[in-house]
């Protein structure tokens, strides 16, 4: 279709287009549909991730970060593929396959949660035996052999290795009970599990090297920054990661392995010295001046990201006649609308998609799709404008102290893009573009009922 794509009656170009326009899908680098937004930028974090652990051998530590839509997952495939073209072996485990992101995590857990999404790594690549030898069925023996007794589950070393494993993991993830009996149980022996799960570790590292000879070892454990409160959680989640991440760092580090996790960016917050966290930021549309100028990089960057998705001729074809400089106007509304957020980008296109009967789109379609988007930002209670207000004339987060209450609404503010973090040189701050005009007319409201009364 791609060659005859103007071709097409526009329902079936709207199709197409809506396979391209799937949100929160990552990409391989290799995708067509990739666009690489740091890729050469200074100070790429995926560069300095790869320069770290290939100067740093035999092991090291890693963290990355960055708010949803910034792209993590995809770009740590791109450090995937440059590492693994330098004769390295990755193995990638995504959190939530195996941890609930609405519920605190405690470092016996984690410890087993690690182990396991490791085996399930390397059993992919190898095509290992999980039931001879992967870890949720080991870890299970060693329970059997050092009669630990949880009610409700049968630790059987002679049961069958796959269902037995399976059963153990399936519970850790899904069964409160269970995982609250196994964390009582193993919190007077965390020495022994420590042991256990670095012995696994050295088990796999030496599987990897059997089959692949002088290879070196990286592990990604990616989307450990999805583990997030919610509103009746009162900080237990957020708290509990700070912790893990605070108090169990040797932990996370494993012997000549180099381990890479992505971490929340409130930890920036939490916890100021942990230092050499890579942060993903917010491409820039506009530089941190007065009048806030727009910047080319950043808007070619974003027109990429369009043109990639639509192709040239489906840009014409969707957007109509481009003005005289080779853009396109609408296409130019929704990436301003879209606060330099690639994953907003793709929602309000295919907002617009989903409105656009005929094509191309027209202007009232664009602006429902950002007045949409716009609307779940709404309403902005005072004292949130009153500190939007602030980062908006300041450039900076203010945060005030650390506290929980202090760093839960500044997290707020980030993670649903109100506040946007970038990096001109230094890092900054500054309000979403759909909404500093009503957090101004908020001030404006405020200041002069505060006037009013003041006179009354």
């Amino acid at each position: 279709m791609h060659d005859d794509i103007t071709q097409y009656p526009d329902r079936e170009f709207r199709r197409w287009l809506s396979q391209r326009l799937i949100v929160d899908r990552p990409l391989d680098p290799d995708d067509p549909l990739y666009e690489p937004l740091y890729d050469g930028v200074p100070g790429d974090p995926i560069d300095l991730l790869f320069e770290d652990i290939d100067l740093s051998d035999p092991e090291s530590l890693n963290f990355i970060s960055g708010f949803r839509g910034s792209g993590k997952t995809t770009e740590l495939f791109r450090l995937r593929k440059r590492l693994v073209g330098q004769g390295y072996f990755v193995a990638y485990a995504n959190a939530l396959d195996f941890l609930l992101p609405s519920e605190s995590v405690e470092i016996s857990d984690f410890l087993l949660v690690l182990a396991g999404s490791f085996s399930e790594a390397i059993e992919q690549q190898l095509n290992v035996d999980p039931a001879r030898e992967g870890f949720w069925t080991r870890f299970v023996h060693f329970l059997a052999r050092t009669d630990v007794k949880i009610d409700g589950f049968e630790l059987k070393a002679t049961a069958p290795g796959t269902d037995v494993g399976l059963n153990f993991k399936t519970s850790l993830k899904q069964v409160p009970s269970f995982r609250q009996q196994l964390r009582q149980t193993l919190s007077s022996r965390l020495g022994e599990l420590r042991s256990e799960v670095r012995a696994f570790f050295e088990f796999g590292r030496k599987k990897i090297l059997d089959a692949r000879p002088g290879c070196r070892v990286v592990f990604i454990f990616d989307q450990l920054e999805q583990l997030r409160d919610t509103l009746d959680s009162e900080g237990r989640v957020g708290e509990s990661v700070a912790t893990l991440i605070a108090n169990h760092r040797e932990d996370l580090r494993i012997p000549l392995i180099h381990m890479v996790f992505t971490v929340p960016p409130w930890l920036k917050f939490k916890l100021p010295e942990l230092r050499g966290i890579r942060l993903l930021y917010n491409v820039k549309l506009w530089d941190n001046n007065e009048k806030r100028t727009r910047d080319k990089r950043g808007w070619q960057a974003m027109r990429h990201v369009v043109e990639r998705r639509f192709t040239p001729p489906g840009m014409l074809r969707y957007f109509g006649k481009p003005t005289r400089y080779g853009t396109y106007r609408l296409a130019d509304e929704l990436i301003f609308a879209s606060g330099g957020h690639f994953r907003d980008l793709l929602v309000l296109l295919r907002e617009t998609l989903l409105r656009a009967s005929t094509l191309p789109v027209t202007p009232e379609i664009v602006k429902a799709a950002i007045a949409g988007m716009r609307d779940s930002y709404l309403p902005v209670p005072l004292a949130d404008a009153q500190w939007l207000h602030e980062i908006g004339r300041q450039r900076d987060c203010l945060l005030k102290d650390r506290s929980l209450e202090s760093v839960q609404r500044m997290t707020f503010f980030l993670d649903t893009h109100c506040a946007l973090i970038l990096r001109n040189g230094e890092e900054w701050y500054d309000v979403h573009p759909l909404i500093r005009d009503e957090v101004e007319e908020i001030i404006r409201r405020e200041t002069a009922a505060t006037a009013d009364r003041a006179h009354g």
